[in-house]
């Protein structure tokens, strides 16, 4: 099995450069109309829309996996176990950015991907309508991974702060700068409402996926992930799963790209990874606030997240 120091030795390529000890400047934001985005060098070179574009018209194959999430939802997590379940194995994916390559990233090396072998599986915190055309119109799979919205917001907080070029907000100004614009990757309401009509109306191939699932109940949550991508999988290979993937064990050996945006280059990716968190943050007013402004974006979206545990 590899071991969690050969990190340093399959580094991070973006144009053929190592980037994960350079520095990567994620802020400010990158707008389009009433969407920000995560600055990436992708963006600065193309363009915004451009960009979204090369996206929209990958070609992808039939194998391929998409697992879209919204930050800070377990997408590393979730990864993790998708890897496993698609390798047949308990290794820990080491390997590096082919391995665990963003679509965002991928649109410009996918032929690079071929030195993948299938099935293939790509991360993306887009939204769907963002997403290749390809891949959506033609029912290829998507595992889709969501979170309750205040505890997802509390792991930004404490993964954003301190970022490069992010603003030294206090949580307060975090509050009213992110939480209530609502905005960083198209927003969460409008990314939970798109993917949860999709796969309810199924104009999509989608397996909704929540956090909480995962963690209170991962053998179930791990044997439906297993179902959906049709690998082969046994009970005792689903428990041994759940034990390399305890938190403590990913916290260890999980391949970290985010580096490049820590001005230390320090691994920040996994902190608590527990439900209730956001009751240690959301101020009294500011969750009856948050709580009304969900009732409203989210009255004909039926789905329920929990809160504590």
């Amino acid at each position: 099995m590899a071991d969690s120091h050969d990190h340093d030795d399959v580094p991070l390529k973006l144009h053929n450069e190592s980037v994960i000890d350079s520095d990567l400047v994620i802020y400010p934001f990158t707008r389009l109309g009433e969407e920000s985005f995560i600055s990436i060098p992708m963006i600065e070179e193309h363009g915004i829309e451009k960009h979204l574009e090369t996206v929209r018209t990958l070609k992808t194959k039939e194998t391929d996996i998409l697992l879209c999430t919204a930050m800070k939802s377990g997408t590393h997590w979730c990864h993790e176990i998708v890897s496993m379940l698609i390798s047949q194995s308990l290794e820990y994916n080491t390997k590096g950015s082919l391995h665990h390559m963003y679509l965002e990233f991928a649109a410009y090396f996918f032929d690079k991907l071929d030195e993948v072998d299938d099935p293939r599986l790509l991360t993306t915190h887009l939204p769907l309508h963002h997403l290749p055309l390809h891949h959506v119109k033609n029912g290829y799979k998507i595992i889709y991974l969501n979170r309750n919205p205040k505890d997802r917001w509390a792991s930004n907080y404490t993964f954003l702060h301190g970022k490069l070029g992010i603003p030294d907000w206090t949580w307060n100004e975090f509050f009213d700068n992110m939480i209530l614009k609502d905005d960083l990757q198209g927003g969460w309401f409008n990314f939970t409402r798109e993917f949860e009509k999709a796969a309810q109306i199924q104009t999509a191939n989608i397996l909704p996926v929540k956090y909480e699932d995962l963690k209170l109940h991962p053998f179930s949550t791990i044997k439906k992930m297993a179902e959906f991508i049709n690998v082969s999988h046994t009970d005792d290979f689903i428990r041994e799963i759940i034990e390399k993937c305890s938190f403590d064990n990913i916290k260890k050996h999980k391949f970290d790209s985010t580096r490049i945006i820590d001005p230390k280059h320090e691994s920040t990716l996994f902190r608590k990874g527990v439900i209730g968190d956001w009751k240690n943050w959301f101020t009294v007013a500011q969750n009856e606030k948050f709580d009304e402004m969900y009732r409203e974006e989210m009255k004909n979206c039926d789905v329920d997240f929990i809160y504590e545990h």
